[in-house]
């Protein structure tokens, strides 16, 4: 009983009022707020642990911040700002290039890249033929973005030839996806996607088999008869609409679209032949003969001579020296021809004659530079065609000034400069381009035709520039240039075909060198009715060689008479 009377002891000080009072007050308490509970003291073993829990958390909060932002920073920086939010862009597919027939000339070709994404790169049907004219496409450059080529989202721009003219219409607009990514690369969302919109399509006046037939004749030509290249034009002299444009050697414009190999990259880039080098649009040579027509427009329309006046040719020009009599400084015509006049100078392409009506010689006072300088600018020598094609350079035409530049260890125009610029040689050059607009004001009577191959870049004849001429004068000239498609003209290869020709041969000096020429021929179809122009040109060749210009215009012809003739080619 001990325990009981400790027990009662120990609550003695209770009176009963006060433990009835709280079993009163019990149902009234808010047991939600805790009340009538006993509250017990938390003990200090609790603060400690609670605290010792808080040290390692931080302690743990502190490392993995030090860890992410020390020592992984740059990476998860890098990580996070590049693969949070990923945007791939859509290939468009190019625009399809056609001939005038409708042809398929470049369209693309599908592949799938590493990652999964579909791409195209570009296809043409024939490569080789095709590759200055259409050209071919590549990623920009730095250079190329700088000045403005960039084309968001599109993995490529055209680079040259078409391609490159037409590049922003072909090219079409590249559609877009966003997905935002974790982590770890994984995806998280994807945004809406952006359909990619295809390129416009361009109809050109290009007669895709006649391509494909110059440029097999020529680079055949080319190649057996040690020329370094090559290139000719056939176009419609009436509204300036270009059939064919080759240039030789060429390239495979398909390898630069699918990336080119080493060896391919080293046989394009380290040839000698310069392969990816347009000789039609960019290439300037020493016309030779073919300048002679021109030169004698000039002669009648300025009254030097009149088309009945003969000149003897010995075979060579000789002027008195002054200084030694028995040195006279002599000019060589390439035979004798004796007693010519204008339509016999330009069916046999005498040297003297020209001579003589250029720079002046006995009783003919000669055009002399200035004049010879202004008709052949008027003719559009020394100035851009406006082809729709980039890259477009002007030929070059002297006179004494540029000597003094050209030739400052002997800067005095004389006599003989004058002389050799009649025959388009010295420092005279031109462009295929340049030699085929003014091959057709000869053609049309004047019209200086503006050559294009997109066929909405047509510009109405109307707007053509126009030369006057006397009737009589464009008759005589035309007569000279039938007569050299004939036996004893200098184009006679080429006088078998039953449709008349008028054409000019020209054969020119590579620079100082004596065995190497270029090889000409210019002439439109049929004779008494043009409808076509055509400039072919072999670029140094051995001067020996029997076949050049004349030989490859032959077998040109021969395709087109097997082929619906010259008006089936413009079809």
């Amino acid at each position: 009983m001990r325990w009981l009377k400790k027990k009662i002891r120990s609550h003695d000080h209770l009176t009963p009022d006060e433990v009835f009072l709280d079993a009163h007050e019990i149902p009234g308490f808010s047991r939600e707020r805790f009340e009538g509970l006993i509250e017990k003291p938390i003990g200090k073993g609790a603060f400690f642990s609670f605290s010792a829990l808080l040290m390692l958390f931080g302690v743990f909060l502190l490392g993995r911040t030090f860890w992410l932002q020390v020592v992984r920073g740059d990476e998860l920086t890098t990580r996070s700002e590049h693969n949070y939010i990923e945007t791939t862009y859509i290939d468009p597919p190019r625009g399809v290039i056609y001939d005038r027939a409708g042809a398929i000339i470049a369209t693309n070709e599908a592949y799938t890249d590493d990652k999964g994404e579909i791409r195209y790169r570009r296809s043409m049907r024939h490569p080789y033929a095709f590759s200055h004219l259409v050209g071919y496409t590549g990623i920009p450059s730095q250079a190329e973005k700088d000045a403005g080529h960039d084309a968001i989202g599109v993995s490529a721009i055209g680079k040259a030839g078409l391609e490159s003219r037409y590049d922003t219409k072909l090219r079409g607009t590249a559609g877009r996806r966003d997905q935002e990514l974790d982590a770890s690369g994984s995806t998280v969302s994807r945004g809406l996607i952006v359909q990619p919109h295809e390129g416009e399509n361009i109809k050109t006046t290009i007669n895709a088999p006649l391509q494909e037939a110059i440029w097999e004749i020529l680079d055949r030509t080319m190649r057996e008869r040690g020329f370094r290249g090559g290139g000719g034009i056939v176009f419609s002299v009436k509204d300036g609409s270009v059939a064919s444009l080759v240039s030789v050697p060429s390239y495979d414009a398909n390898a630069f679209a699918r990336g080119l190999t080493k060896d391919e990259a080293a046989e394009i880039f380290s040839s000698k032949q310069a392969p990816l080098f347009n000789r039609v649009l960019s290439g300037t040579y020493a016309p030779g003969s073919i300048i002679k027509p021109f030169v004698a427009m000039a002669a009648l329309e300025e009254g030097v001579i009149d088309e009945h006046k003969s000149i003897y040719s010995s075979g060579v020009l000789e002027l008195p020296n002054p200084f030694d009599p028995s040195k006279p400084s002599r000019f060589l015509d390439w035979k004798a021809h004796g007693y010519v006049d204008l339509r016999r100078a330009i069916a046999v392409s005498s040297d003297v004659y020209f001579y003589t009506v250029g720079g002046g010689f006995g009783d003919v006072k000669g055009l002399g530079i200035a004049r010879i300088k202004l008709w052949l600018e008027k003719f559009g020598f020394g100035k851009t065609t406006g082809i729709d094609l980039d890259g477009e350079r002007v030929g070059f035409l002297p006179d004494p000034e540029s000597k003094k530049t050209l030739h400052p260890e002997n800067p005095i125009w004389r006599i003989g400069d004058t002389y050799h610029a009649s025959i388009g040689q010295g420092d005279v050059l031109v462009t295929p381009l340049e030699a085929a607009r003014a091959l057709s004001a000869i053609a049309t009577g004047g019209m200086l035709t503006e050559l294009h191959i997109a066929e909405n870049a047509a510009k109405p004849p109307e707007q053509f520039e126009k030369l006057s001429f006397e009737a009589q004068h464009l008759k005589a000239i035309r007569e000279g240039m039938r007569s050299a498609v004939a036996d004893g003209g200098t184009a006679a290869a080429v006088s078998w075909v039953q449709t008349p020709i008028a054409g000019k041969t020209g054969t020119a000096e590579v620079g100082s060198r004596k065995d190497r020429v270029h090889s000409w021929f210019i002439g439109y179809a049929p004779a008494d009715d043009p409808q076509i122009g055509i400039v072919l040109f072999l670029e140094s060749g051995p001067r020996a060689n029997l076949v050049g210009a004349p030989f490859a215009t032959s077998e040109v012809f021969r395709w087109i008479m097997d082929h619906g003739g010259v008006e089936g080619i413009l079809r």
